[in-house]
C-alpha cells in the first residue's frame, strides 16, 4: 500500500526538462546546410516578409491620416457649430433686452444696462432703471441760497440807504415812525 500512495520523485523533476525542451524553438538550419534551391527560397521567402511588413506599415499610415483628417475636420465643424451656437445665443439676449427696453420705454441709449437670464429678469430691472433715471430727468429746483434775496429781519416795507436817499424829509420822518427804519438804524442792512 506504501507503493501507490507516495510518489516517485524522479517523474516530478523529469516533467520540467520535458517542458523547457519543448518552448525552445526549432533550431533554424544554416544556409550551408539547405542546398541551392533551399537558399534560393529562405532569400525569397526573406524579401517577401520585407514587402509584407512595408506594405502593412504604410497601410497603417494612411490609415492614421485618413483618421487624423477626419478629426480635424471633426473638430473644426465642432468649433464652428459651437461659434455659430454662441453668436445665436448673444443675439437672442440682445434682442430680448432691446425688445424689454422698448416696451418698458427705457430710453435706447440705457438698454445695455440690462442684464438678466430672462425676460422676467430683465424686466424688473428696466423697472430700476427707469426710477433711477426718473429723477435725474425730473427739472431740478436750485437750492435755496441764503446769500441772496431779502435778508430776515427785513419785513415788508423795510427801507435800504437807496430807499432813503429818493425819499423826501416829510418821507423819512413818517417811515421811521412806521418802523420802517428800524434794520436801517440797527446795522442789519
Amino acid at each position: 500500500m506504501s507503493e501507490t500512495t507516495t510518489p516517485d520523485p524522479a517523474p516530478a523533476e523529469t516533467a520540467p526538462q520535458t517542458a523547457a525542451a519543448s518552448t525552445d524553438p526549432a533550431p533554424t538550419p544554416k544556409p550551408d546546410d539547405l542546398g541551392d534551391p533551399g537558399k534560393k527560397a529562405l532569400a525569397a521567402e526573406r524579401s517577401a516578409r520585407r514587402a509584407a511588413e512595408k506594405a502593412a506599415a504604410d497601410a497603417l499610415a494612411k490609415v492614421k491620416e485618413f483618421e487624423d483628417r477626419d478629426k480635424t475636420e471633426l473638430e473644426k465643424l465642432t468649433d464652428q457649430i459651437s461659434k455659430a451656437k454662441a453668436e445665436a445665443d448673444q443675439a437672442r439676449a440682445e434682442a430680448l433686452r432691446l425688445k424689454v427696453a422698448a416696451q418698458s420705454g427705457l430710453p435706447a441709449d440705457l438698454h445695455e444696462f440690462l442684464v438678466g437670464n430672462d425676460e422676467e429678469e430683465l424686466r424688473a430691472k428696466a423697472q430700476k432703471l427707469m426710477a433711477a433715471t426718473a429723477a435725474a430727468t425730473d427739472p431740478r429746483r436750485p437750492a435755496p441760497d441764503p446769500t441772496q434775496g431779502a435778508k430776515p429781519g427785513t419785513g415788508d416795507g423795510q427801507l435800504t440807504k437807496a430807499d432813503l436817499a429818493r425819499m423826501t424829509p416829510q418821507q423819512i420822518v413818517e417811515a421811521q415812525t412806521a418802523g420802517r427804519l428800524d434794520d436801517l438804524m440797527a446795522g442789519r442792512i
